[in-house]
């Protein structure tokens, strides 16, 4: 199921309105993304290293260390100076960055990148530095001296090979008296070694003489995430009157290890009291699908410096109504404003999506990021994320977005395409 709906808008003269083209898409899920360990590093431009003293060419702190799916972020100072931020060695299939002008004024700019292969990278001010100051080589001495130059170490994410356990299963009403259906519950516990996280992501339960393999039962509902989580399911009563049933349950964690040992309880089908009745009903699934609402920037008289612009949208909405529980995300990639004037990069266009709120349904999805990361037009940014079982209703929310306009823009209109994708799969 596809949807596409479009808006437009022009930059007239030297005045800059911009709102984002967004293509709407309902698909399977072809991105993923773990983010069990993923975190923001902030960098302050400007700011001296290991110190708070700002109006100075340093990045504070120059030296850090990250695990790979880690996103660096680098702040301004406020410092009443320009900076920017360019990679001078990275490790074999890294991507290279070079950031616009970081400028001091009434509101702090950033730039962000996302480093995903392990290695080390360093990076300079092309204003302040050259990239023969940030060598391999170089590098150590010249943070020591207090050019303005940085070096990032990423390490591989510590594997976590401890699956996790699953206790206190119970379903009830047990005997069922004629119940149409018994609450299995159930606690899944995920431990993980120093420098990973410990999380349980999902539960699911199977009913016969042995549990089914990992991975094909029916998903539990929960509040994922953290290493202990209660897990629920409604699981429907068919067999005859005097059946003994046995349900078995199993746990996945963030390493996506099932427990290796699936944990089972039994239930008895009792008859219904005398002169009892019954009610049914049929539910029919629905569709997965969402909306997006347009991007509006303020107009820019340009001055001849960078500008950074705070666009403004109505709320957007997605929902999951399939009643499968399969859990779903959505993703968001941009190409670069292009116009009469000429273009402004992708790497300009920001966004973060610190909330989502519940209209109806079970556990929200989870939102991301918290601050601002750039779009791309090639790697889809995740801002929402529904495990299994969860996210099965109606959820809104508002992506926050800015966008740099550089000094040098050409007057004209501009115009992105803005890619919107709800995907089936957490």
């Amino acid at each position: 199921m596809r949807t596409k709906n479009t808006w437009r808008t022009s930059l007239k003269s030297i005045t800059l309105a911009a709102v984002a083209l967004l293509v709407l898409t309902a698909g399977v899920g072809v991105f993923r993304t773990d983010l069990a360990h993923a975190a923001t590093t902030i960098v302050v431009v400007g700011q001296t290293n290991g110190g708070g003293a700002t109006g100075v060419n340093q990045f504070n702190s120059a030296s850090i260390t990250v695990t790979a799916g880690d996103t660096v972020t680098w702040n301004s100072a406020l410092d009443a100076r320009s900076h920017d931020v360019v990679s001078a060695v990275v490790p074999g299939g890294a991507a290279t960055w070079a950031s616009p002008t970081l400028r001091s004024g009434t509101a702090a700019t950033t730039f962000s990148t996302t480093v995903s292969v392990t290695g080390t990278y360093t990076y300079f001010c092309s204003l302040h530095a050259a990239a023969t100051d940030a060598t391999l080589a170089n590098i150590s001495a010249n943070i020591t001296a207090g050019m303005m130059v940085g070096r990032i170490v990423v390490n591989a994410p510590v594997a976590d090979t401890t699956p996790p356990t699953v206790s206190a299963v119970a379903a009830a009403p047990n005997p069922t008296n004629g119940a149409g259906a018994v609450t299995l519950t159930a606690t899944v516990t995920d431990t993980a070694p120093a420098g990973a996280t410990a999380s349980v992501t999902a539960a699911e339960w199977s009913k016969g003489a042995s549990a089914i393999a990992a991975g094909t039962g029916t998903a539990m509902t929960g509040s994922f995430g953290p290493a202990i989580v209660n897990v629920t399911a409604n699981v429907p009563v068919t067999e005859a009157v005097g059946t003994v049933v046995t349900l078995w349950v199993r746990g996945k964690d963030a390493a996506n290890l099932w427990s290796t040992a699936a944990v089972s309880t039994t239930y008895t089908v009792g008859a219904p009291a005398a002169g009892s009745v019954q009610a049914t009903v049929s539910v029919t699934g629905g569709s997965l699908s969402n909306t997006a609402q347009s991007i509006a920037f303020p107009g820019v008289t340009l001055t001849g410096a960078d500008q950074l612009v705070v666009g403004a949208t109505a709320a957007w909405q997605a929902q999951d109504a399939r009643g499968t529980g399969a859990g779903w995300n959505v993703t968001v990639t941009s190409s670069n404003f292009t116009g009469t004037g000429g273009s402004i990069a992708v790497a300009n266009f920001k966004l973060r999506l610190p909330s989502v709120t519940t209209i109806a349904g079970n556990t929200a999805p989870t939102p991301s990021p918290a601050s601002y990361v750039a779009l791309s037009n090639a790697t889809p940014l995740k801002i929402l994320s529904a495990a299994a079982a969860t996210g099965m209703g109606t959820y809104g929310y508002t992506p926050e977005t800015q966008l740099t306009v550089p000094g040098s823009t050409s007057a004209g209109s501009y115009t992105a395409n803005v890619s919107v994708s709800i995907n089936s799969g957490p």
